[in-house]
């Protein structure tokens, strides 16, 4: 639905980002609550921090709070990033969802090793944000502990 062509009206908001990762989550039958990890497309530090707001788990312009109280860290209520992010890793452009998914993958068959987060029954879920053109086109795909 974004238009390439044109600036968000909004660039403290990640607006298409937020619209994928509600029809994910509504078609994953869960709400943001119930995520266990999120894999988000930080680019840029900025872009991880409005996530923490695109996802529902912090209220817009609380992203920066939220990150900072631990919400995001290994031990804390929704790890973010858990291996690094794209920040972390160099941000290999061609290979960001590969990679997102197999961290994913590694966390919730408890493959993680160093970087391994508890995974909860309550929230056996982990969430990807891949993003491109500066939130003008995203894919969110949810994934589940079997």
């Amino acid at each position: 639905e974004a238009d390439l062509t044109k600036a968000p009206e909004d660039l403290t908001r990640l607006e298409t980002t937020r619209r994928a990762v509600a029809q994910a989550l509504e078609s994953a039958g869960i709400k943001a609550g119930d995520l266990g990890t999120v894999e988000s497309h930080d680019c840029f530090t900025i872009a991880g921090v409005l996530a923490t707001e695109a996802v529902g788990l912090a209220k817009p312009g609380e992203g920066p709070d939220f990150i900072l109280a631990g919400e995001t860290s290994r031990s804390g209520r929704v790890p973010f990033n858990t291996t690094g992010g794209l920040i972390g890793w160099g941000h290999p452009t061609g290979a960001t969802g590969v990679h997102q998914a197999v961290t994913l993958w590694e966390q919730l068959t408890g493959q993680a090793g160093g970087c391994q987060i508890p995974m909860t029954p309550e929230r056996p879920y982990g969430l990807s944000i891949n993003m491109g053109g500066d939130d003008k086109t995203v894919v969110a795909i949810v994934f589940r502990k079997g």
